[in-house]
């Protein structure tokens, strides 16, 4: 199947279908490659269909499986079980290259729904670095990690998620994996620094470790025997940011046709770049980055941290940007540490039992109050606190 550009959801609508299910109706686009519009067609369905089901908080692994059926009339025949029952087409538009689609997706409300999921996290995100630089030579693609970083942090910004990311940051050796030192006391401090200085709750790094050419052998997307694929592969790791311990990671592979002549100068942060087949393979590969670190951090519990004392009040680092709201209640967590057996420092946690009250917020901060000022005298800069 030919990868297509996918644009991202223009307008959500939701309305209520009945007591267990909700109909959400979304717009998705692709552009047409080669008069395919029925492969177009469907990679607009599934562009729509992953924002409704991200919009509805919905548990997937991959929009291409829930969504892999037959188009027939205006009703998309899904046979996945369970989340989505139904979708329906209920419009669409040929313009300028590209397939516009309206679709009604019938999604069942996850049974494992959480309370946490309605706040949101923020993610700092550094640039990618590149394993084999000298792989990059092969069309001068060398700014290639600080692109793909840039490209993922928009997509999670545009999508109807509860995740936010700040700016992308500068990559340092000191993240570099292949160099991270074996201590852990060393190895997470620049991660939580990190998170901390960009009032992030978690931070995102990657290494892209291969970026090879070879020339294809059989006739492969459409394209002829003598286009030469180039690999793909990046590998994600996620940092919480309290402590910088690595909350989850996953690798991923593709590989594409490469258009350009091998003496080509190629510009990764063109729009000619990323309408390319290898450019729309990376953009399929982040779009799965996006939802699988959704799926992860959706029941995870939002953690903050105080970062000033003065007198009973108590400065956190989170607002309401993060769906925080006066009178909400706050749990409160020591941070500690000892050394194993083997010399190594390993962070601990002790729950107090003071609790805040929120007073006064603002939009990355907030004012609070304990409840019970006889237990307060404990709390301190740098303790994690977690919404009630």
């Amino acid at each position: 199947m030919k990868l297509l550009n996918l644009l991202m959801l223009t307008t959500l609508l939701v309305s209520t279908h009945c007591a267990n299910a909700a109909w959400f109706e979304s717009k998705g686009q692709a552009q047409i490659l080669n008069d395919e519009i029925e492969i177009a067609r469907n990679h607009a369905v599934q562009d729509a269909l992953r924002q409704a089901l991200l919009f509805a908080g919905a548990n997937i692994n991959s929009v291409q499986e829930i969504s892999h059926g037959l188009l027939t009339a205006d009703r998309f025949e899904v046979r996945a079980q369970g989340t989505v029952r139904d979708i329906q087409l209920i419009n669409e538009r040929h313009k300028g290259g590209y397939v516009s689609v309206t679709i009604r997706a019938d999604i069942m409300p996850q049974d494992s729904q959480c309370q946490a999921s309605v706040y949101t996290k923020t993610i700092a995100l550094t640039e990618f670095d590149l394993l084999q630089r000298s792989q990059a030579s092969h069309g001068a693609i060398f700014d290639l990690g600080e692109a793909v970083a840039n490209r993922l942090s928009n997509q999670i910004k545009q999508s109807l998620t509860k995740l936010a990311t700040t700016q992308v940051l500068p990559l340092q050796q000191s993240w570099r994996h292949n160099n991270q030192p074996t201590n852990i006391s060393t190895s997470l401090a620049p991660f939580a620094r990190l998170a901390s200085a960009n009032n992030a709750q978690y931070v995102l790094t990657a290494q892209i470790t291969d970026i090879s050419m070879y020339q294809a052998k059989s006739r492969w997307l459409g394209f002829s025997s003598k286009t030469p694929l180039r690999q793909f592969s990046i590998a994600a790791y996620l940092y919480q940011g309290i402590n910088g311990e690595m909350v989850w990671s996953k690798k991923y592979a593709i590989k594409a046709p490469w258009l350009y002549p091998r003496q080509a100068q190629v510009e990764v942060n063109s729009n000619e770049f990323w309408l390319t087949p290898y450019g729309q393979a990376i953009t399929d590969q982040l779009n799965q980055i996006n939802t699988d670190i959704n799926e992860h951090l959706a029941c995870e519990k939002l953690l903050g941290q105080i970062v000033k004392v003065s007198q009973d009040s108590y400065t956190v680092n989170l607002g309401s940007h993060h769906g925080i709201k006066i009178g909400d209640t706050l749990n409160i967590i020591h941070q500690g540490s000892f050394i194993d057996v083997n010399g190594i420092i390993r962070p601990t946690q002790q729950i107090s039992e003071a609790k805040l009250q929120i007073s006064q917020i603002s939009q990355y901060h907030l004012t609070a109050t304990s409840q019970d000022p006889s237990l307060a005298g404990g709390i301190q800069i740098r303790d994690t606190v977690v919404i009630n």
